[in-house]
């Protein structure tokens, strides 16, 4: 297995000194850029773009040089690579495409949206109170559905029938998806 030949190398320099990649194939909506303004204004830059060191070309963080420039920042931190222009387009794919492939633990999520909402903790978080609350509902829907329990909260009657009588299980406290949506009734 390959190994790094030198470290990462973080520098500061002026926004000025860097180029956007004119082939970069991934585009930046303006709630995008919205979003990554609300994260830099909150978090500040918490990881460096990364660069090609021969150009100046941003390989990595295209948005986030927009959103910086339109905040009026004048330098930022980055990372070079000494890598050629092929290279260079390769590796700006990668970049976002493995981002891209990953996927969110739902239920994860909502409890970690839903511990910052009550902490009023959400800005620059990258999710508004509608997808958030959406997100929560899902995730109440699909335990109705686990727990079998209706829309209107009752558990759906057994079909006696065919269904030998069973004793009644707890399942414990709601996850805090539910316990929200029960507060808020």
């Amino acid at each position: 297995m390959d190994t790094p030949t030198a470290p990462l190398c973080i520098r500061r320099v002026l926004l000025d000194s860097l180029h956007l990649d004119p082939a970069n194939a991934r585009t930046h909506g303006e709630r995008n850029l919205d979003s990554i303004r609300s994260s830099l204004q909150r978090f500040r830059q918490a990881e460096p773009l990364v660069v090609q060191k021969s150009t100046g070309r941003v390989i990595g963080g295209n948005g986030r040089l927009v959103a910086m420039r339109s905040l009026g920042w004048s330098e930022c931190d980055v990372v070079e690579v000494d890598v050629d222009d092929l290279t260079a387009t390769a590796l700006g794919i990668a970049l976002n495409r493995t981002s891209e492939l990953a996927e969110w633990d739902l239920s994860a999520l909502g409890t970690l949206l839903e511990s910052l909402h009550e902490e009023n903790a959400l800005e620059g978080v990258g999710f508004d109170e509608s997808e958030i609350d959406e997100l929560l509902a899902s995730l109440d829907a699909e335990l109705g559905d686990v727990l079998g329990v209706e829309e209107d909260g009752a558990p759906e009657p057994p079909d006696e029938a065919n269904e030998p009588a069973r004793r009644p299980v707890d399942p414990g406290p709601p996850p805090p998806a539910l316990r929200r949506q029960l507060r808020l009734g």
